[in-house]
């Protein structure tokens, strides 16, 4: 007879391995000894014993009754094979040898790694047609949770979203017709816009607004006014980037204590944290932000080193890739308002197309993070 598991596998993984880790603890489930991706959409979490990873499957299948979508976690490795198989364990049936005595236990590794996958694209659903697993939970929830709505599904779901509040950054900077590509420029920030949005009830609590004096390229081409909207007189009354960032440190401090928000990585307790920088694309903190820090020496503060980029989460949750964001918005449903590459606007209309994906059951995370060798931020007074 087999020897029972210690490990528990998590297929069709709907979240990071922070996130489950922190769901974990939340929800004070056993703890595993590790936790570990294990393929394409796969976690392996391992026990000090079989009995611990037998109430730890338990726990884990009483929470997954919570959720909108079921877990799909069972034991790892070969199960006892005590007695005749029975119909319902045909997945992790092995063939015995001629002479009936010895049983291989290659073909149940196979099945229990399931090799045969689905391939999607990173945070999306499954497509139901292409996933058996994915249909059989569908037609099941529909037969035994007949009167189970899409409301109370995507309330789940909203218990589910780690951020309730989320500061919306667009950028606008230098730029000239017929210049080269992002990685190449060497673009000056001339305007710094931050919306504080409430993601629970959709509006904009708090602004940050100002525009920015470049020195490297004093004079706003052309193309640059017609644009953005930002006109030479602007920007030459405006402040040098190191005051900006300084100025925003406050803005940010006081915000974040007032509401009592949390930014990841700056709070061991809550690595996630409940609040979030988005942006439109990783342009405006990975590049143009972090190439004008450095060359121009400027301090950079560490929060800024994880953010969301709407887009990709876009992309895989709608399975659309949109021209431009003014095609993102008008694909669901949501119209541009103010003046397109106005920073203040975009950042604004950013708020809301976070607000209308959440509603329809998208699950926000970091996307990018430039210091991931790090388990904090350094601590900086907020």
């Amino acid at each position: 007879m087999s020897a029972l598991s210690s490990k528990l596998l998590l297929k069709r993984m709907p979240c990071s391995l922070e996130e489950l880790a922190q769901l974990i603890r939340e929800c004070k489930l056993i703890l595993p000894r590790s936790l570990n991706t294990y393929g394409r959409k796969r976690v392996l979490l391992e026990y000090s014993d079989p009995e611990e990873a037998a109430k730890a499957l338990e726990q884990l299948q009483v929470l997954s009754e919570s959720l909108d979508k079921p877990l799909c976690i069972s034991v790892f490795g070969p199960r006892p094979t005590s007695g005749a198989p029975s119909a319902s364990s045909k997945s992790t049936q092995t063939k015995a040898a001629g002479n009936g005595g010895a049983v291989s236990g290659l073909p149940d590794i196979d099945k229990q790694l399931g090799l045969i996958d689905t391939i999607y694209v990173d945070g999306a659903r499954p497509d139901p047609n292409n996933d058996p697993e994915e249909l059989f939970n569908e037609v099941t929830e529909a037969n035994t949770v007949p009167g189970k709505s899409k409301k109370s599904r995507k309330s789940k779901r909203l218990a589910m979203q780690p951020y309730s509040y989320v500061i919306a950054v667009d950028f606008e900077a230098t730029c000239w017709e017929n210049q080269a590509p992002p990685h190449w420029r060497e673009a000056e920030i001339i305007e710094f816009p931050a919306v504080l949005v409430n993601l629970k009830t959709g509006k904009i609590e708090s602004e940050f607004h100002q525009y920015i004096l470049p020195i490297e390229s004093p004079r706003l081409s052309t193309y640059c006014t017609e644009l953005t909207g930002i006109q030479q007189k602007t920007v030459d009354s405006g402040i040098p980037l190191q005051t900006a960032i300084t100025m925003f440190n406050e803005w940010l401090r006081h915000e974040v204590r007032t509401r009592n928000l949390t930014l990841p990585k700056s709070n061991k307790s809550n690595i996630l944290g409940n609040c979030a920088f988005v942006t439109w694309t990783d342009w405006d903190f990975g590049i143009c932000l972090a190439k004008e820090c450095n060359r121009k020496g400027i301090r950079k503060p560490p929060y800024f080193n994880q953010w969301i980029d709407v887009r990709a989460i876009y992309r895989s949750w709608y399975k659309y890739r949109p021209c431009n964001f003014t095609d993102a918005l008008s694909h669901v449903g949501l119209a541009f308002e103010g003046r397109a590459h106005s920073g203040i606007d975009d950042a604004k209309n950013l708020g809301a197309l976070m607000c209308k994906m959440m509603r329809d059951g998208a699950l926000f995370s970091i996307t990018k993070d430039l210091t991931p060798y790090q388990q904090l931020n350094p601590n900086i007074a907020l």
